[in-house]
């Protein structure tokens, strides 16, 4: 197999399925002993059911760790960077461990090249394939079949890909703690909307062989002369390392998506406002490898006030490679959990509470944002499901769930207040409260909810300060797709006292400022602020009631 741009020899084996400490023992080993001057090497791997998590993640936001411990599925952190998978024999794995540069001068170029690599594999099987930066490759743009990940060491690069020849997906909801669908046939059908397989897309189950085969040929283009051979795996230490996330003593943790990556920090402070512990985690690539934990470690003894300053000019020296996240997007999330700190001694939350305050938009202080919010969004998850106003935008305070109170907060500071019904719901009312001029407004929702539909908040313009809510929510109970099309049936709750709280930072607007969106029909609620003839007469849109 000569390459196109020259030749090179490279230990080429597939070493078929293998325990997931075989193949990170045999990873480890092959970039270390490339980084040392060794070979460049492709090996194909595949795995037994498992979870691997991305070396920057945390395990306890990743995994459903009891499940996976109760039926036996490992987890596991591997050596390159990005997001958790389920991997398992349906799966052709594979690492590729070359020099850096002939894939790329940095992170985004060598993750696109080694995606391309896959893309032309995969072509060759008869499956054209886009790139989705920065680590995936979609059929038709939207379903994604294959990712690719890379850990750096010195000036060697190893990828790792995933290609899914078959795909069990159901297995795979259930392990990785992501957002997932009811586990019905319906249910599984709407996530099959995002991923697929070979098997799908061909109609058969290609041989690993043949998927060995199409990758061998995509990767001699390097220039590499693919030589049976492989490395060989050295004895790994015992993994007694403690993943340790807790919300213990006055730690609170602070999250955000960007378009690339999510992006999460663990965060505690002493009595006199300097950082104790803090803690990165993401699903992003960032070289060199440890460059969050130095950042982490930079930032230990700053005082609070300082913490954002102090995390832009330690990106600026040390100026580490970046991939599906900037180092302004840090900043930014250092600067809200600062914010989130003293909104935090201010109003006396604790730790939980302070974590599940969520910021959408630019805004970085919360209370900067409350102080301008005409808009209160409820989920109708949170209504009891005997209410009759579960599926509907109103409450009628009668005092049997927490909805009815916060109903009255937002009442009492005449903004408007709407229960959002299913997820198009929430995008049109987002585009109706832009076009009324809403510049922030105060939301509740579910941290899982906030990290995958964080666009609709982003895409909106406007700045939120959302709140999480408790109980059963769709996530848990797999019911996404039931909860988007207005018919979850559990219940959720909200943090009354959390909502108390952070409301007390909500000023009263004068009433002719409350913005119009539910137009001139009298609605339910209205009598609380005397509008006897309908919803729309005393707003800022100034209409005559119907």
């Amino acid at each position: 197999m000569d390459g196109t741009f020259g030749g090179g020899a490279a230990h080429f084996a597939d070493v078929g399925l293998q325990t997931p400490a075989q193949n990170l023992a045999r990873d480890r080993a092959a970039l270390a002993a490339h980084a040392a001057g060794g070979p460049d090497s492709l090996t194909l791997h595949r795995f037994p059911a498992s979870v691997s998590v991305g070396c920057h993640q945390t395990r306890a936001r990743e995994a459903r760790e009891d499940y996976c411990a109760t039926t036996g599925i490992p987890v596991f952190q591997r050596g390159s960077a990005g997001g958790a998978l389920y991997l398992d024999a349906g799966q052709q794995c594979f690492t590729l461990t070359v020099a850096s540069d002939r894939l790329g001068a940095n992170l985004s170029a060598r993750l696109e090249a080694g995606a391309a690599l896959v893309a032309d594999a995969l072509a060759r099987l008869g499956v054209a394939t886009e790139f989705k930066a920065p680590n995936d490759l979609q059929v038709a743009g939207r379903q994604k079949i294959a990712s690719v990940f890379l850990a750096d060491q010195g000036g060697s690069t190893q990828i790792f890909g995933c290609i899914l020849a078959e795909l069990d997906l159901k297995a795979a909801m259930q392990a990785l703690l992501v957002p997932t669908e009811k586990l019905t046939v319906t249910g599984l059908e709407h996530a099959r909307e995002r991923m697929t397989s070979l098997a799908e897309r061909l109609g058969r189950v290609p041989s690993g062989a043949e998927i060995g085969a199409a990758l061998a040929a995509a990767v001699a283009r390097l220039g590499l002369r693919l030589e049976p051979g492989v490395v060989q795996a050295v004895a790994l230490e015992a993994d007694t390392a403690t993943d340790d996330w807790a919300l213990s003593g006055s730690r609170f943790e602070t999250k955000d998506k960007v378009p690339g990556a999510t992006l999460r920090v663990l965060m505690g402070l002493s009595a006199e406002n300097r950082v104790e512990h803090l803690r990165f985690a993401t699903d992003g690539h960032i070289a060199p490898a440890d460059g969050l934990v130095r950042l982490a470690q930079a930032l230990v003894g700053v005082d609070v006030a300082d913490l954002a300053g102090a995390c832009r000019e330690w990106f600026t020296a040390a100026r580490p490679d970046l991939a599906g996240f900037e180092a302004q997007d840090v900043v930014r999330m250092i600067d809200r959990a600062a914010s989130k700190w003293r909104m935090q001694a201010d109003l006396g939350l604790t730790p939980a509470q302070t974590s599940g305050l969520m910021l959408a938009g630019e805004g970085r202080d919360p209370t900067q944002v409350l102080a301008k919010a005409s808009v209160m969004l409820v989920p109708y998850c949170a209504k009891p499901n005997w209410c009759k106003w579960r599926h509907t935008i109103d409450c009628v305070e009668c005092g049997k769930c927490e909805v009815g109170d916060a109903y009255m907060l937002a009442r009492d500071r005449n903004m408007e207040v709407v229960t959002i019904t299913n997820f198009e719901h929430l995008a049109d009312t987002l585009a109706a409260m832009k076009g009324a001029g809403v510049t922030s407004y105060v939301g509740m929702c579910c941290g899982e909810f906030f990290l995958k539909r964080h666009h609709a908040f982003r895409d909106s313009g406007m700045d939120a300060v959302l709140l999480d809510i408790e109980g059963a929510t769709c996530y848990e109970l797999k019911e996404e797709n039931l909860a988007y099309a207005g018919q979850f049936s559990a219940e959720a709750a909200l943090d009354l006292d959390a909502v108390q709280k952070v409301m007390a930072k909500v000023p009263v607007q004068p009433l002719a400022r409350r913005p119009c969106l539910t137009g001139d029909t009298a609605r339910v609620g209205e009598r609380h602020h005397a509008l006897v003839s309908g919803g729309c007469s005393a707003c800022s849109c100034g209409k005559a009631a119907g």
